[in-house]
């Protein structure tokens, strides 16, 4: 292993920047120190304090990425398992050059940290470049920690961590014996001995989770060009015969393979990161659902630098932080830190980390602690109430004592969310939250959806049928008129019989030489033949016009394909998932949510909005695992 460690070096700056891009490049045969890297590819990458500003970490980043990216006939030439890049005075617009140096690493690095940087998400520019930082983790396998303490990151930045860290699958804690490993690595294990430890550890990089109980090689799942170049070329350990016996492997490298993204990380650093309240009510979600630090600590790789231990030390001792490391902040108020705390009593319930729950169980214990929080939960203050407006009654003595301590903490965590949410939409207004924005954003584009059928429609008036104008005749004077020269013997009935019944006379007619044309049968217009109701219908048009392929809504589309179709339009993939999309459309489809909202047209508009998305479940992040 090599530690390249830059901290004590008198220059700095972008120049400093330019020449570890040299020594990077140098890697790369056939540069001069290509030896030694296919020898020993393994690197630390410590620059702490160098003032490299953005264009020097620039630099640096671009060999950095043609480093990790080479992979030639001997293998590769840098794996990069530690970065350091601490108080370099690096900003947002570095974050997408970072973000390709962890996708890249991300089956190698061990730690990251970005701590005492000016990372700050402002702007809509910012917190694009974050959320593609933070998407840029999902592959990571082996990361230990990630430091973005002591940067004025601010509230937005959490809310998009919240949204990203929903998104990901969470994770199941898999025993080694639930494993199932390629044939290389399970005849490797049960011989206890490595004989090819090469082909170990392209079996272990390839690792992948499908599903909760489904591990495939990448090999297997055939993966297209552009993945396969990434998942078989870049991670690959070194192929030279000179390093077969110095490759270091974990005593069960495949175990460190069952979980990915950050849901993974054990521990995620932000004190001082100018969090106020709105950013610890996003903050409240993850710490509910992440594992316990000592849990996920079993599924990476040991540190055996003393330094990064008494570091996670330190989190566990002082802070009294488990895994998300929040304190010290002093943006919080002391409903915030309530609401944190709160969060930390009921993630033992919402994430058992001793056994695991199953799916099905955890589901069941969500929606029991979720069904008991709506009729306990909302204000147990006048303060909660003044903020959010609603008050909600507290149950019977009975139905209290039937709780148990999570579930009463849950309900008190609930509360609390409620009054910051209130307090949010009030001081600030429903733009600072994105999720907010696009849920009514949506609910406004289906109120246009009902038509005039259904119980759950709103009729639309139907233009009234003007009446006909009257005909006008001209003014003429009969009696100037001529006379006909012969008398008026009849019309020919052309219906009628050609020849008359005994004792009945008939008028006489012309004879002609040439028949009577035939009438012809008036062919219908389009029109006519789209308005008219046919007299018998086909089996699958009978299918089509009956549910669920027909529905009260417009066009008769059900209420899964309008749901697509607005969420495409608005691009709500982003920020809401399926089930929200769809509680979105139902609620303005349904007639009875109209009464829900007049009742509060009385209260201020932060209660009005508040209750609208509560009633949409649109109030926090959530996934579609």
């Amino acid at each position: 292993m090599g530690r390249l460690n830059y901290t004590n070096r008198k220059t700095d700056g972008l120049k400093l920047g330019q020449i570890i891009a040299k020594d990077l490049s140098k890697r790369i045969p056939p540069g001069t120190g290509s030896k030694s890297a296919l020898r020993d590819p393994v690197v630390e990458l410590d620059i702490t304090g160098k003032a490299l500003g953005n264009q020097g970490l620039l630099d640096l980043a671009d060999a950095l990425i043609k480093s990790l990216e080479y992979d030639g006939e001997q293998g590769r030439v840098l794996q990069l398992e530690e970065l350091c890049l601490k108080a370099n005075g690096l900003d947002a617009t570095c974050l997408p050059a970072l973000a390709r140096i962890v996708n890249l690493a991300a089956y190698d690095l061990r730690d990251l940290d970005l701590s005492d940087n000016h990372f700050s998400i402002t702007t809509p520019d910012d917190a694009t470049a974050w959320e593609l930082f933070l998407t840029s983790f999902a592959q990571c396998r082996m990361l230990r920690r990630l430091d973005l303490s002591g940067s004025p990151l601010g509230s937005k930045a959490f809310e998009v961590l919240s949204r990203v860290y929903s998104g990901e699958p969470a994770i199941e804690l898999l025993s080694e014996d639930e494993v199932e490993l390629p044939s290389p690595i399970r005849e490797s294990t049960r011989r206890n001995t490595i004989e090819d430890p090469e082909s170990l550890s392209r079996h272990t990089r390839n690792l992948s989770i499908g599903s909760a109980r489904e591990i495939h090689t990448d090999d297997e799942r055939g993966t297209s060009a552009g993945e396969s170049k990434v998942a078989n070329g870049r991670r690959h350990a070194t192929k030279s015969p000179e390093t077969t016996a110095q490759v270091s492997l974990p005593d069960q490298p495949h175990i460190y393979m069952t979980t990915q993204g950050l849901r993974s990380v054990p521990y995620l650093v932000f004190p001082n990161t100018e969090m106020h309240d709105a950013g610890a009510l996003h903050l409240s979600y993850l710490l509910s659902r992440h594992h316990h630090p000592d849990t996920l600590l079993k599924y990476v790789p040991s540190t055996k630098a003393s330094q990064h231990i008494q570091q996670m030390d330190h989190y566990d001792k002082e802070t009294g932080c488990q895994g998300i490391i929040y304190l010290p902040n002093n943006g919080f108020s002391g409903p915030g830190l309530k609401m944190l705390e709160l969060s930390e009593n009921v993630r033992s319930f919402l994430v058992d980390d001793d056994k695991p729950p199953s799916l099905p169980a955890l589901s069941r214990a969500r929606q029991r602690t979720a069904s008991i929080s709506r009729k306990f939960s909302a204000t147990r203050a006048s303060s909660t109430v003044a903020a959010t407006g609603v008050r909600r009654p507290s149950g019977t003595k009975g139905e209290m004592d039937d709780l148990t301590d999570t579930e009463a903490n849950q309900i008190e965590l609930d509360r609390a969310r409620s009054r910051i949410q209130g307090d949010t939409l009030k001081d600030v207004g429903v733009q600072s939250n994105d999720l907010w924005r696009k849920a009514l954003r949506m609910l406004v584009v289906c109120r246009n959806l009902r038509t005039s059928q259904g119980d759950h429609t709103q009729a639309q008036p139907t233009p009234e049928a003007k009446p006909d104008p009257p005909l006008t005749t001209p003014d003429l004077n009969y009696s100037t008129l001529p006379k006909p020269s012969k008398p008026f013997v009849g019309y020919l009935d052309p219906l009628a019989p050609p020849f008359a019944a005994k004792g009945t006379t008939q008028p006489s007619t012309p004879k002609s030489k040439k028949p009577l044309p035939k009438l012809k049968t008036a062919t219908p217009s389009p029109f006519a033949r789209a308005t008219t109701s046919p007299t018998s219908v086909s089996p699958k048009t009978a299918i089509f016009n009956t549910k669920p392929y027909r529905s009260d809504l417009a066009k008769g589309l059900s209420e899964e394909i309008w749901a697509r179709i607005v969420g495409d339009c608005l691009e709500a993939d982003r920020f809401m998932s399926e089930r929200q999309q769809q509680a979105v459309l139902r609620w303005a489809v349904d007639r009875s949510t109209l009464a829900r909202e007049m009742e509060s047209l009385g209260k201020p508009e932060s209660v009005q909005i508040w209750k609208v998305l509560e009633g949409m479940s649109c109030l926090a992040y959530e996934s579609d695992a």
